[in-house]
Order: structure tokens, then C-alpha cells, then sequence
């Protein structure tokens, strides 16, 4: 064991095996372990014991969900309040790119799955709605009776059973209306979609999507210095997504200068787990080791596609770097501008 040994994966198991055996107590400095952990699953592919047979982010969404009320941060409480769909949403912009509202009684084969960063966010719903445009299958969404958002902040705040309820909800309706593929913008609903989803539809990346249409449609290169590129946890760890991402750069014309530990290796941005919201400068801290892999490639714009992932780099970002969304640079590329809209 390390100085750190508390926080590494081997001490939290260490952690839940003594609250399990009742020689361990709860207490606030135990609470602020376990909240450290990004739930990035890096201990799982990396430093998994092999006389464990339960995944170490089992064990710690388990320790979650059981933590007392009173230990859990503030933020992390309000977690079930995520899937609440604002009355002033904007997903009825999809609309004019050509996007129908899927409604009772109808069928739709390919569903676009919004989640708690673009209910709201009006220029980021336009960017997806001109890349659904340039799809030739036609998409549908949830706009009257929005699908509950679900992403990993229930699981980040041990909200099992208001993730069950969702879930059920969700696929009550996609086979209802016989959805095949649902594409999701957000790594962390991806990830908790395709864990915890009985339904017989295909969910993919937006990453994957844009692959395919890049593939397909006539592009305009990306001039950009060399970039290199953050593996999203959720995205890569989770979904097993790491080539769709670098197809998609690869068809912008973009130089990806990779750093040393990437794909099945990549290292948290630091925002996952909750800790960007409950724990700011810590977020910073684990962002700050990421930055120093980033330096040593050379590269000058770090690319990523996940919204957590953009805002914790963002924030944190060293002088003379800029950090950029994959879907804007699809967007652009093939074509949009906020004057097409």
C-alpha cells in the first residue's frame, strides 16, 4: 500500500469489505474517499485482483447506494432531480433540421436520446440537428414527452432504484414504437443505457454516427494544429468506443498527436464520479496530470466528446491550449455555421 492506499482501488475494497463485515464504521472521512473515486473503471482494467470476481465499480456504486443521507454532499442529493425535464426545454428546435416528435401510436426506427446537457443548451441542439440532417434515415425524438435523461449522476449519487424506474420507462417506450438504434450525444447516458437497458434497441455513440455520415458525405477539412485526443471513461472504458472518435478525425484532415496512456489506458479528465461538482479543486488536480500527458505531445488543441470531459478541460486548461467538442468539429466540417440556422 501506498501513502494513498485509502483512495486506490485495493483500499476501497478494502473499505466495503469492513462495512460489510460490520468492523467498519461510517464516518465523514470514509464519505470523502469514496467521493474522490471518479468511477472512471480505470481499476478494472487495470489493477483488478484476480481473486475478485465482482468489478471494483460494482463494489463502489454498491458503497454509494448505501452510504447515510446525511454523509452524501449536498449536490449528490439533489441526484433523482437530474431526470427532471425543465418545462422551458428546447428540444422542439430539432424540429426544423427535419426531426419528427415521436408521439403515440407512431414508428420510428432511429431515435435520438437527449440527456441533461442539451435540454437546454440551444446552440448545441442546433449543431445535432444539422448533423441529423445530413443523415438520409430519418430521425425521431422524444419532443412533447421527453424520455427521462438518465445518465451516470444517479449512479454518482446511489440513486439505484430511481434509475430502475427510468430505465423501465425508457424501454416500455422503445418498444412501443419500435426504435432499432438510439444515438446518444452523452457518453454518461450511453454507458448507463447500455448497462442497464433490457431493450432490443442498438445504443451508439454520436461519435459512431458521425463516422458513418463522415464517411459518406463530401467534408470540408479541419485546419487545426495537431490535436490530441481524451478517451471519455464512459465512452471508452465503459462503452468500449475508441475507434469511431479517431475515424472522425481522421476524416477532418486532424493530425491526432495520441498521449502515452490512451484508449484502453486513458487516463480521467477528473469531472466523473460527481467530484467536478462536489469537489471543484480536486477535479482540477486530476485534470492537471492529464494536461501534463497533453503538454508532452506537442499538441495544442485537446479534442474530446464527452460534455464533462469539455468542461473540466476547459477549466482547467494551460495557457496556449484550446479544448474543442468532436460533434462541433463534425458540424463544421460538414457545414454548418450559426448563419445556416
Amino acid at each position: 500500500m501506498t501513502f494513498y492506499g485509502a483512495y486506490e482501488p485495493a483500499g476501497l475494497i478494502y473499505c466495503a469489505r469492513g462495512i460489510a463485515q460490520g468492523t467498519l464504521r461510517w464516518s465523514k472521512d470514509l464519505a470523502r474517499v469514496l467521493y474522490a473515486c471518479t468511477l472512471c473503471g480505470y481499476c478494472d482494467d487495470l489493477c483488478r485482483r484476480s481473486i475478485r470476481y465482482t468489478p471494483a465499480i460494482e463494489i463502489i456504486e454498491e458503497l454509494r447506494r448505501r452510504v447515510p443521507e446525511e454523509l452524501k454532499p449536498a449536490r449528490l442529493k439533489k441526484a433523482a432531480d437530474t431526470v427532471t425535464i425543465p418545462g422551458n426545454h428546447k428540444l422542439g428546435l430539432l424540429r426544423r433540421f427535419g426531426i419528427h416528435d415521436v408521439v403515440a401510436g407512431s414508428r420510428t426506427e432511429t431515435l435520438f436520446f437527449p440527456d441533461t446537457t442539451l435540454l437546454l443548451n440551444t446552440a448545441k441542439l442546433k449543431e445535432i440537428g444539422y448533423i441529423l440532417q445530413q443523415s438520409t434515415g430519418k430521425a425521431g425524438c422524444f419532443m412533447g414527452d421527453p424520455l427521462p435523461p438518465v445518465s451516470a449522476d444517479l449512479l454518482n449519487g446511489g440513486c439505484q432504484k430511481e434509475l430502475d424506474r427510468c430505465i423501465a420507462v425508457i424501454d416500455k417506450q422503445l418498444s412501443a414504437h419500435g426504435i432499432a438504434t438510439v444515438i446518444v450525444y452523452n457518453p454518461e447516458s450511453l454507458s448507463v443505457l447500455k448497462r442497464f437497458s433490457q431493450s432490443s434497441a442498438t445504443f451508439i455513440s454520436i461519435a459512431r454516427f458521425l463516422a458513418g455520415i463522415l464517411k459518406k458525405n463530401k467534408v470540408r477539412r479541419m485546419k487545426l494544429p495537431s490535436v490530441t485526443y481524451q478517451d471519455p471513461c464512459h465512452l471508452g472504458r465503459y462503452a468500449k468506443e475508441y475507434s469511431a472518435p479517431r475515424k472522425v478525425m481522421a476524416s477532418l484532415g486532424l493530425e491526432v498527436k495520441e498521449m502515452w496512456r490512451s484508449r484502453e489506458n486513458g487516463l480521467c479528465c477528473g469531472a466523473g464520479g460527481g467530484v467536478l461538482g462536489t469537489n471543484p479543486p480536486l477535479a482540477t488536480t486530476y485534470a492537471s496530470h492529464r494536461w501534463h500527458e497533453a503538454r508532452a505531445t506537442g499538441a495544442q488543441v485537446m479534442v474530446t466528446a464527452c460534455p464533462s470531459c469539455y468542461a473540466n478541460l476547459t477549466r482547467s486548461r494551460p495557457r496556449g491550449f484550446k479544448v474543442v467538442d468532436l460533434t462541433s468539429l463534425a458540424a463544421e466540417a460538414l457545414g454548418y455555421s450559426t448563419t445556416v440556422v
